[in-house]
């Protein structure tokens, strides 16, 4: 009893102890100002100390709350999502673009859409990735405009590098490059410049411009190996080499280089390179001819896939390996495992890979593993007859993978088909023309005013407006909305809500065909630049009007015009 009561009288000293020395802390802080006390949070944040850190980040956004200043208080939200890296962060990077939204001189809410964005590739959410990354383009009006835009684009090309879309990112990273020796990133900046010079030389890799590629990779090794052997990059360049090594005359030994990399990667835990280091080992030993060795590293990618929380399509090639491994070996159940493994790897690179989702189902073949996938199966029930209770479970898993994959590519048809109907249609035929109705009884200077209106209203596309309605048209004219309303309904023979939706989905469709920056657009982000409130309205009048929708036609024109590029 006594040592509890010492307890509670000590735990209340401590914290009037410790109250009285923020309340210290923050007298202190108020007599600072906005530089000494960003510089003093730099130090700590440098030095790793996020204790000491978070207490001036916090200090910084109290002194910015009570001044009102819009430029400081944001600066508070970043310095706080700096420290915070778990989810809330990106709360205070969202809170930034509120804040900031209308300044058009700041360089936020830029930099808060990029750290958004980096928040989503480092969760493996590509998509919500990249819808950053160009609203941080849109939004790139601040002071420091140039070096923000070379940020974004070094960021879309690492995913479109990511994705397989390598020579899309080349074109870019080959135009930025120059830039970047020119203004001597090498010293000034070195982080971009790495950034840069990596994507180079991997995206040359996987292109196989193999000379090209150690080109890059032998400038990384050089710039990083003199300043910090320890960085980041020095290892990322180092197995990039190991790769390259590889695909020369391979003797059945690890280039020693790739072995440096693996260890540093195992060191801090980079799952995702030693999966990609192990597929390449195991892709020279099995053109060599040694299976046995082969399949070892096949199977080290397989475990450690199966533990991380990503993919990517060239590891995918692994269970190829051990798929075919096991049919030859005639071990059924086996290679049946590893065909579910690949169909449900097929449906995580479709949710954080989507603008490759068809060439990744291409590549691998997948209507084609799902038709032996089902007559493995009657073949397994034939051969164990014993394990009636197994393939009875198996076979019941089979059917429904079948049903629900039969359906998919059913819908997937019937989308192809009207997606060519849709492009073979003329769009102007989807407006409704004027009706040949008894002309309502109102002085002829109220049709000739709604008809200049409408034509207005078309021509400078103020349908675009979200708060249009018939109502602020009528004012616009001098008129009121029932005569409005008998004169437009005269004319286009439909309710205003209908003409107006009308006028927005083919306006989509439109911008949609021709505007391929358009369609990079999220599917919010299209519906609100088209007129609709949300994107769930808009995309479904959008399959109304047109029987497929919004996502699946944006895919269909890209994949129309990759066609076309390489035709």
């Amino acid at each position: 009893m006594i040592l509890r009561k010492v307890f509670i009288f000590i735990s209340i000293i401590i914290f009037i102890t410790t109250s009285q020395a923020q309340e210290e802390f923050q007298e202190q802080i108020e007599k600072l100002d906005f530089k000494t006390i960003y510089s003093r949070f730099e130090t700590y944040y440098n030095d790793l100390d996020s204790i000491n850190a978070l207490r001036y980040a916090e200090a910084y956004y109290i002194k910015a709350r009570k001044t009102k200043d819009t430029n400081h208080i944001a600066d508070g939200y970043y310095y706080r999502a700096l420290i915070d890296k778990e989810y809330k962060s990106l709360h205070l990077y969202d809170s930034i673009i509120s804040l900031t939204s209308d300044v058009k001189k700041s360089n936020y809410p830029t930099i808060a859409y990029l750290q958004k964005g980096y928040y989503f590739v480092s969760t493996y959410q590509y998509d919500k990735a990249l819808e950053n990354f160009i609203q941080a383009s849109i939004k790139n009006h601040g002071k420091n405009k140039e070096n923000l835009a070379l940020r974004i684009n070094i960021s879309i090309t690492e995913l479109q590098i990511r994705i397989e879309e390598n020579n899309k990112a080349l074109t870019t990273l080959k135009k930025i490059w120059k830039e970047t020796v020119d203004v001597n990133y090498k010293t000034k900046n070195p982080d971009i410049y790495n950034e840069i010079l990596f994507g180079l030389a991997n995206a040359n890799r996987k292109l196989h411009h193999i000379d090209t590629s150690n080109t890059y990779i032998n400038l990384g090794l050089l710039t990083n190996d003199t300043k910090n052997k320890e960085s980041n990059y020095y290892y990322y360049f180092l197995l990039l080499k190991g790769i390259n090594e590889l695909s020369n005359d391979f003797n059945g030994n690890i280039p020693p280089k790739l072995k440096t990399a693996i260890n540093y990667m195992n060191r801090v835990n980079f799952k995702e390179n030693i999966a990609l280091a192990y597929h390449y080992i195991g892709e020279a030993y099995h053109k060599k001819g040694e299976e046995e060795k082969a399949l070892q590293y096949f199977f080290k990618v397989d475990s450690l896939t199966e533990k991380s929380a990503s993919i990517l399509p060239e590891t995918l090639g692994s269970y190829n390996y051990i798929r075919d491994y096991y049919k030859k070996s005639k071990d059924v159940v086996n290679e049946l495992i590893y065909v579910k493994k690949i169909i449900a790897f097929d449906s995580i690179l479709d949710i954080n890979y989507k603008s490759i989702n068809n060439k990744i189902r291409d590549k691998y073949e997948l209507p084609t593993l799902i038709e032996k996938y089902n007559q493995d199966f009657a073949t397994l029930e034939k051969q164990n007859s014993k394990s009636n209770t197994l393939v009875i479970i198996l076979y019941s898993i089979s059917s429904i993978t079948f049903i629900v994959l039969f359906y998919v590519l059913f819908q997937r048809n019937k989308y192809k088909r009207r997606f060519k109907q849709l492009q073979e249609s003329s769009l102007n035929k989807r407006l409704k023309k004027t009706s040949s109705k008894e002309k309502p009884d109102l002085p002829e200077k109220v049709f000739i005013k709604v008809k200049n209106c409408l034509d207005a209203f078309e021509k400078e596309q103020q349908f675009l407006n979200h708060a249009m309605n018939s109502e602020k048209l009528a004012q616009q004219i001098g008129t009121n909305r029932p005569y409005f309303a008998k004169a437009f309904n005269y004319y286009k023979n439909e309710s205003f809500n209908v003409y107006l939706r009308n006028l927005r989905l083919n306006y989509a469709l439109e911008r949609l065909r021709d505007d391929h920056i358009f369609r990079k657009y999220t599917i919010k982000t299209i519906a609100n630049e088209s007129g609709f409130g949300n994107s769930e309205s808009f995309s479904k009048y959008f399959f109304k009007a047109y029987g497929i929708y919004p996502s699946f036609y944006i895919k269909s024109l890209n994949n129309e015009n990759q066609r076309s590029n390489r035709s």
